[in-house]
């Protein structure tokens, strides 16, 4: 917006030097995401409502989304290059994107674990934290975890998110219809509807508002059983 004074902010990260894995980079634009929503959004009378202040199932949904861009053959082309700057080729990145899709419910069930472990330990406040953990990870996923490694000591969301969890697998489900919205991924006119109606109003609205006005509708789950392999009805 001309003449708006937005605020300063920057990403702190131990990335290495030189080359970055598929995987670093994803994390880059998800973290990345976090930063523009919270400069974007920055511009509130009240503080409260400032940057990514939204409500939390909702807080992770413009960061997973931005992830999309780097399973996209035609932006990782204008940036990831190898050694000799020779840009990634599409067919490995359609590789890449096959590969990433096999075991995704696997990996949602995985998540759906995490979930439970977050809530249940904080709702139900177990004496034995280690065998309630191991118990809703048995019955969330077929991947046991090993015993006596304490799995929810190497959990940092518990101090972070506290019970809620879920909402990272919540918020998926609105990034993934977001990206609906999208004429395509390099296209002006939608990001700049998704800058004004979703990331510069920060949390001075619901959440469900701000996905309305840039939907056109209210979001569906549609996208995201189409994006865990089932057909959409």
């Amino acid at each position: 917006m001309r003449g708006q004074v937005l605020p300063e902010a920057a990403l702190v990260c131990n990335f290495p030097r030189g080359l970055m894995e598929h995987r670093e980079v994803q994390t880059f634009f998800h973290e990345f995401g976090h930063l523009v929503h919270d400069i974007l959004g920055g511009d509130q009378e009240w503080v409260e409502f400032s940057g990514v202040a939204t409500e939390w199932d909702f807080v992770e949904a413009p960061s997973q989304m931005l992830e999309e861009w780097v399973w996209d053959a035609e932006v990782l082309a204008s940036f990831a290059t190898d050694e000799s700057g020779t840009p990634i080729p599409a067919d490995l990145v359609a590789r890449m994107r096959e590969a990433d899709a096999f075991g995704r419910a696997l990996l949602v069930r995985m998540q759906l674990g995490h979930a439970r472990v977050s809530y249940h330990l904080h709702m139900d406040r177990p004496a034995d934290i280690a065998a309630a953990s191991d118990h809703w990870y048995e019955v969330s996923s077929p991947v046991g975890k090993l015993e006596g490694t304490h799995s929810y000591a190497a959990f940092g969301h518990l101090t972070e998110y506290g019970s809620c969890y879920y909402t990272y697998q919540w918020s998926l489900v609105i990034a993934r219809d977001l990206l609906t919205g999208f004429a395509g991924l390099m296209d002006p006119a939608s990001a700049t509807r998704y800058r004004r109606e979703i990331l510069e109003p920060g949390g001075r609205r619901d959440a469900a508002d701000l996905v309305e006005a840039f939907l056109g509708r209210p979001f569906t789950v549609d996208a995201y059983r189409e994006f865990l392999g089932e057909p959409s009805s």
